[in-house]
């Protein structure tokens, strides 16, 4: 399926799927192997977010149609990651044109519809300069979870990663859920102004960036406040955190799950043995850093050739209020 893409104010035509579609790696890497492979993706970032900043700012409707194809592929994604049968095209078709397939449940439709209402009020919100709070994650998981009785409200009760026969991790218990949400706000607030004016700096700390951006995944998830609804929720939460900084949201693809899940369970695993504590988010990090260099190459692709003399008054920065 072709898609339409804004380029230097003319239609230029690209193949959606394409310039998303994921490489997937057919060697096993060493641990050193993968270590420079790293390193290599954040000297790329950092010579990727250069290029954006001299590119930017962009024209509205750019903004809006970038965006808007993102959310379809992050919506088809997120939701599949938690076993929504809904192909790229159905979903593709839902989003644009209101048809649903009657081969899937309504359940799986309010899925895929929550999660791009969710997806364009992370954009309002940062128009608008709001803060993470417990309301803000509570209102953004209503969307996400829409429907249903449970939506926008802490768990009242146990819940569990897995099934309650084969469980591989149990969050706390519901009791605290309130008093840990209180304590994870407090350190992703001030996390969030801290890392917000990376705009302005010349030379970034990205390990340190993405680790943070780890860290603050993982630790959501491992609280699981809610009854259902957490890991799209918990992406949302963490695109959020990534485009208040000016960087571009990323995908993480439903061909990703196996290495996302083992980011996940990888954090309490190295904190047994490892008295380095980067090593607990090392796998999240690298996970989360490759996707926000695929979504930089993408946005170049799209991009890479405006220059600031075709801007005019009207023109504004993406990530920008």
């Amino acid at each position: 399926m072709e898609n339409t893409w804004y380029h230097s104010n003319r239609v230029c035509e690209k193949s959606y799927r394409k310039l998303f579609s994921l490489k997937k790696e057919t060697l096993t890497m060493s641990k050193m192997e993968e270590q420079e492979k790293y390193i290599d993706i954040i000297k790329e970032i950092a010579t990727d977010f250069r290029i954006m900043k001299n590119i930017r700012p962009l024209k509205q409707s750019e903004v809006n149609y970038f965006y808007d194809e993102f959310s379809i592929s992050a919506s088809h994604n997120s939701n599949a990651i938690e076993g929504n049968t809904f192909t790229y095209d159905e979903t593709r078709l839902l989003l644009k044109e209101g048809v649903t397939s009657s081969a899937r449940s309504y359940k799986e439709h309010e899925e895929i519809v929550g999660y791009k209402q969710a997806f364009d009020f992370l954009y309002k919100a940062l128009k608008e300069s709001r803060k993470v709070t417990e309301d803000f994650i509570k209102e953004l998981h209503s969307y996400v979870l829409r429907g249903n009785e449970e939506a926008g409200s802490y768990r009242t009760i146990q819940n569990y990663i897995g099934d309650m026969f084969n469980v591989t991790y149990t969050p706390c218990s519901p009791s605290i859920v309130p008093k840990k949400m209180k304590s994870y706000v407090e350190e992703l607030q001030k996390d969030m102004e801290k890392n917000v004016s990376i705009k302005e700096q010349e030379e970034v700390d990205w390990v340190s960036i993405f680790h943070s951006l780890a860290k603050h995944h993982i630790e959501f998830e491992k609280i699981h406040p809610f009854i259902d609804g957490n890991g799209r929720s918990g992406r949302l939460l963490l695109t959020y955190e990534i485009i208040s900084m000016g960087l571009l949201p990323i995908d993480i693809r439903y061909e990703e799950r196996t290495r996302y899940y083992s980011a996940l369970s990888s954090y309490d695993d190295k904190a047994k043995y490892s008295i380095n504590p980067t090593s607990k988010t090392d796998k999240m990090a690298k996970l989360i850093a490759e996707s926000e260099l695929r979504s930089m190459k993408v946005w170049i692709s799209i991009f890479g050739e405006i220059t600031s003399g075709e801007m005019d008054e009207s023109d504004i920065e993406i990530g920008d209020k």
